[in-house]
């Protein structure tokens, strides 16, 4: 108890096991961080078609060839701040995973997923820290973070209302799609947008590597825990 993960800016939006105390409990869409941030870092691009209010045209001339319109997506990249303060909700949101396991895992496997899932997230999120210092950034939260915090709530909530194999089985079910969306998005958006060499490093040589060794651990524990029945 009063073990708490830092979720927002503020002091209203500390976590505790029974979750942020500002938050009320509700059912959210679910949304894949992939999806969330792409939505967030893609414009796309439109044409209006503005009628002409002149007089009546005269006799229409022999057609023109028409202009190619590209309604290709267009990548909008995130400022390396936006990045570092969604990273730091990521990793929170996977230590307040572990605090609910931590007290629910009963297999052996599952609770070294548990203890490593807690030390790496937590020197992830140190190395974060450092980085925002070196940048000179100050991290705050934003539409994508918060949106992964909510959404994070009646996981957190599934995973209260079970216990022994079948908590074991949704825990590492849950960290097997929650990894997957996030090489995802550092594939997609984060390397990206990335711009400062630090956070470039960070990204390639620490988060990924880590992410994808959690992903292949929890992959490899699924189709050992399937709940019986």
């Amino acid at each position: 108890m009063g073990q708490e993960d830092r979720w927002t800016d503020g002091p209203e939006g500390r976590w505790t096991e029974d979750g942020p105390l500002h938050y009320p409990r509700a059912q959210l869409p679910a949304y894949s961080i992939p999806y969330m941030m792409l939505r967030r870092s893609v414009v796309l691009l439109s044409v209006l078609a503005v009628p002409a209010c002149s007089a009546p045209p005269a006799a229409a001339p022999a057609p023109a060839p028409s202009a190619t319109v590209d309604s290709t997506p267009v990548f909008v990249p995130l400022p390396d701040a936006r990045t570092l303060a969604i990273v730091r909700m990521a990793n929170n949101v996977e230590l307040a995973y572990t605090i609910i396991a931590a007290r629910r895992a009963t297999t052996t496997n599952v609770k070294a997923l548990v203890r490593r899932e807690r030390t790496s997230h937590t020197a992830l999120n140190a190395a974060v820290e450092r980085i925002a210092k070196e940048l000179d950034v100050e991290l705050r939260d934003n539409d994508v973070s918060l949106l992964l915090r909510d959404q994070s709530l009646p996981r957190r909530d599934s995973l209260r209302a079970l216990s022994g194999r079948r908590f074991d089985s949704a825990y590492v079910a849950l960290e097997v799609r929650s990894h997957r969306e996030l090489l995802v998005a550092i594939d997609s958006v984060f390397l990206r947008s990335v711009r400062h060499p630090a956070l470039e490093s960070y990204l390639t040589d620490s988060l990924r590597p880590t992410i994808r060794a959690h992903l292949a651990q929890a992959e490899r524990l699924q189709s050992t825990l399937v709940p019986r029945q």
